[in-house]
């Protein structure tokens, strides 16, 4: 009985373990109901994990981000201490892009205490479901006097996929 709860309780620790070991970046697309998408373009909706410079991977800040077809971006960050980022992107090479994204940044009291450039090289994976990213970020006084500028900031994303929920065979199926 001892040996029989001992391989219980060690399967349930090894599952617990694999489980923590993943970040929301690695569970958030279910691959069996994704419809793939395969370009060379950012366009979609992606996920990111932003990293400061020698932040560790699971504890930057979550972002969503649409990039438009038109070569325009926006994105919101999982805080209320910045506005939402507009931007813009170009293709420069193969899978290579160049973003620029400004934001705003508030205090407590939500005033505007400083605005952001962030300046983006994009490195978009062969399969274009995930990306990787080096950020410059210049920050600037209203009058657009440079404070800082703090290179070696990174992120990396991933690319969502429409699903397909569980009805949706039947749904098909409706006049």
């Amino acid at each position: 009985m001892q040996r029989l709860t001992f391989a219980v309780f060690t399967a349930l620790m090894t599952g617990t373990a694999l489980m923590q070991a993943q970040s929301l970046l690695d569970t958030i697309r279910t691959p069996d109901k994704a419809v793939p998408v395969v370009n060379q373009t950012l366009s979609g909706t992606w996920l990111q994990e932003l990293l400061n410079p020698g932040q560790a991977a699971g504890t930057g800040l979550l972002n969503l981000v649409t990039f438009q077809p038109d070569g325009t971006a926006i994105s919101f960050a999982s805080t209320n201490a910045r506005s939402s980022a507009h931007g813009l992107w170009l293709r420069v090479g193969d899978r290579k892009f160049l973003q620029t994204m400004f934001l705003f940044n508030f205090d407590e009291a939500r005033v505007l205490t400083t605005v952001t450039k962030v300046r983006v090289n994009v490195q978009l994976s062969p399969d274009g479901q995930t990306m990787n990213a080096t950020a410059e970020v210049v920050v600037m006084d209203r009058a657009g006097r440079v404070l800082s500028t703090i290179p070696g900031g990174t992120y990396k994303g991933v690319r969502l996929s429409p699903e397909i929920p569980g009805d949706f065979y039947d749904f098909q199926k409706l006049p």
